[in-house]
């Protein structure tokens, strides 16, 4: 015989309880995934116009001839680099390679072997246009080298040559 107060009755009792609980998950589920595009936003209908002005460059991208706004250092660890149809005081006129003006032999030279070179490297007729650069009053020339021997042994070895002035100036580049 069984009492009221069995507890097989209440065993039976929750089943019905855990099938609903497990088709309303199994509803908003779905009803989610169906329901989901439309609360997400659309692409834009129109491509928005890219707009002109300085682009952060790294030294390692640099080419000869690049221009920028304003040249604060050539240590710096980024450059801003614009079109050089754009306004711009300042110009890599040159990347000349080490080995150029010093027998550095595959190793470390020194910084103040490199110091020593460095002018010598960017003010040859092959690293800047002479003669444009003698029209400019106060242009200046400023170098980077391999500043330690870490950067030599990772394969920096070039003298980068940057002009600058307080004025726009035309391309410098020989």
């Amino acid at each position: 015989m069984r009492g009221s107060g069995s507890g097989g009755d209440r065993a039976k009792s929750w089943w019905p309880w855990l099938v609903v609980a497990a088709v309303v998950v199994v509803a908003a589920a779905v009803g989610g995934w169906l329901w989901a595009p439309f609360g997400r936003p659309s692409a834009p209908s129109s491509l928005v116009e890219a707009t002109t002005g300085p682009t952060v460059t790294p030294l390692a991208t640099l080419e000869t001839g690049d221009c920028f706004t304003t040249l604060e250092s050539p240590w710096a660890a980024s450059f801003d680099r614009v079109a050089c149809t754009d306004p711009h005081t300042a110009q890599l006129t040159a990347i000349v390679p080490v080995d150029s003006v010093l027998d550095a032999s595959g190793s470390w030279p020194g910084e103040e072997a490199l110091r020593e070179r460095a002018m010598l490297a960017c003010q040859a007729p092959e690293a800047i246009d002479l003669e444009a650069a003698a029209s400019i009053p106060d242009l200046e020339i400023q170098v980077r080298w391999p500043a330690n021997e870490t950067e030599w042994d990772a394969g920096v070895r070039d003298y980068y040559c940057f002009a600058s002035s307080s004025a726009q100036f035309d391309s410098l580049k020989p």
